[in-house]
């Protein structure tokens, strides 16, 4: 990992050079390249809208991603990236014992454009050792020794929780898992490690040193994995560090929590998300191929909850701490009916949740306010494709309605003689920083006094053709009302700076080509 963080270039070149001699059984690379072109606002002129939107041009940009994309998982897959692995499987000298190891890196070339530092970082390198035929089923175990980010709680991607982002701070985050499984049943204990500064009086000889904290988890399946009726139990503990804020300095920053899901498959198996499997995706099965025939019929359907817990600074009494809860819930279903598939998903998600990883809404590792109004966010999305196999097109539709995420209090009503009594209220929308990424790192929207949220509305039509196995173009157009979008205007005598809402129809459309090799 030393060398990743020094000589990123250097790692790549080595691979590139191990991968040119003969190639073990299992090595590949699994690249995804795109190129895309088009517009994401032809309605505005760049500076005038959050995301900036500039004239058409070549180069992915922030107004292609929609608040419904990639509900299941943290790429959209208008992402260039290239996964680099390097795998051996054998046999081992026990009976029936398999040994397995994997180096897997990413190298994101959207990122690498924008200098973001998380161009080219581990993915998920393992150790694992398999024993089968076992009295009780088989036994795994799972060794992540720089990063264990896929080892997480949930099922649905965007409920998912106890993520590297979990503990706060960029240290790595390796991790172990043991796990009993077999056809009707899944048992598995597992932890994490991580090192954070120390929080403490400035007398403490530990202040700002690095120190441990642990994280531990275990859950279980009932059901067949890939068919039928199954339960989903996950239950974590992770250790935060210590409370960075003043009056709580020091104290402990504990929380845990649990997820539960049923489900059931007829003949379209749940899988997990590709950012929760330890191979990203199979090289040999690529984005434009569906398993399908005009006879095909298979449905599924599954329903998750989660409840969260953590320890923070109490905002109402000086020096004291207080458990704020997080609650998220999702409801997902799809069919497949010949060559038509269909899909939706309705994801519930409240401000404690979202900023679990952070931790806390309006000051980090502090609870929120009692005086403050929250409002959770709440997703629906649903989607259908049709597939024309003899013309090598799949046409389809998508549709997105949310209500977002949002806090309210009372304030002075605006103005340079505003009352000293709170009279008005002010409503602050939260989004996540980046769209796809889980931190628990939001930009707050600030909305014109006396506002209220209303729901935002998208939808996206699309053409794709596949031009050979693994490469094909897409033509999008989308629609985007968002009314919740505000700007900072004068007043007409010039002395008060007011909010006032902006224009919140957008329009856009893309042309995409994309490999995958």
């Amino acid at each position: 990992m030393n060398l990743l963080r020094k000589c990123p270039t250097a790692a790549l070149v080595a691979l590139a050079c191990s991968a040119a001699t003969p190639a073990l059984a299992g090595d590949f690379v699994d690249t995804r390249l795109v190129f895309l072109a088009g517009d994401d606002d032809f309605a505005h002129d760049a500076g005038t809208t959050i995301p900036v939107s500039p004239r058409a041009d070549i180069g992915s940009r922030a107004g292609y991603d929609q608040f419904y994309d990639a509900l299941n998982g943290s790429e959209t897959g208008r992402e260039s990236r290239t996964e680099l692995v390097l795998y051996k499987k054998l046999d081992g000298y026990f009976p029936k014992l398999t040994t397995e190891a994997a180096v897997a890196l990413e190298l994101n070339h959207s990122r690498v454009m924008t200098g973001d530092p998380r161009s080219l970082q581990d993915d998920g390198s393992y150790i694992r050792i398999t024993q089968g035929d076992l009295s009780l089923g088989n036994l795994e175990v799972l060794l992540m020794p720089f990063r264990s980010d896929r080892l997480r709680l949930g099922y649905l991607w965007n409920v998912t929780w106890g993520g590297d982002g979990t503990f706060p701070g960029s240290a790595p985050v390796p991790g172990a898992r043991l796990r009993l499984f077999g056809d009707l049943y899944e048992a598995y204990v597992g932890m994490k490690t991580t090192r954070l500064p120390f929080n403490t009086a400035e007398s403490d000889p530990r202040k700002g040193q690095l120190e441990s904290y642990w994280g531990f988890f275990g859950g279980g399946r009932f059901g067949r994995e890939d068919d039928g009726f199954r339960v989903d139990l996950g239950l974590g503990y992770f250790d935060k560090g210590t409370n960075p804020n003043g009056s709580v300095r020091g104290e402990d920053v504990p929380s845990y929590g649990g997820s539960v899901r049923l489900a059931y498959s007829d003949g379209m198996p749940f899988t997990a998300s590709n950012d929760m499997r330890l191979y990203t995706a199979d090289p040999t099965v690529p984005f434009t191929e569906w398993a399908a025939s005009e006879t095909t019929q298979a449905w599924r359907v599954a329903a998750e909850g989660t409840l969260l817990q953590q320890k923070l600074e109490d905002p109402d009494t000086v020096g004291g701490t207080t458990w704020e809860s997080g609650h998220a819930a999702a409801l997902q279903g799809g069919a497949q009916l010949g060559f038509l598939r269909l899909g939706g998903v309705a994801i519930y998600r409240d401000l404690g949740f979202i900023h679990f990883n952070g931790p806390g809404t309006v000051r980090r590792y502090q609870a929120m306010p009692s005086s403050y109004e929250p409002q959770a966010e709440t997703t629906l999305m649903l989607s259908a494709q049709r597939r024309f196999a003899d013309y090598h097109l799949t046409p389809g539709v998508e549709f997105g309605a949310q209500s977002p995420a949002a806090v309210s209090n009372l304030v002075p009503n605006a103005g340079i003689h505003a009352p000293s009594v709170d009279t008005g209220r002010r409503t602050v929308v939260y989004r996540r920083a980046d769209m796809f990424d889980d931190t628990g790192l939001t930009y707050p929207s600030i909305l014109p006094d006396q506002s209220k949220t209303e729901v935002v509305l998208g939808g996206r039509l699309s053409l794709q053709m596949e031009l050979g196995k693994g490469f094909g173009v897409t033509a999008a157009m989308t629609v985007l009302s968002d009314p919740n979008r505000a700007e900072l205007i004068q007043d007409k005598a010039g002395v008060n700076t007011l909010r006032k809402f902006t224009d919140a129809l957008t329009l856009g459309a893309s042309v995409m080509a994309r490999a995958e090799f």
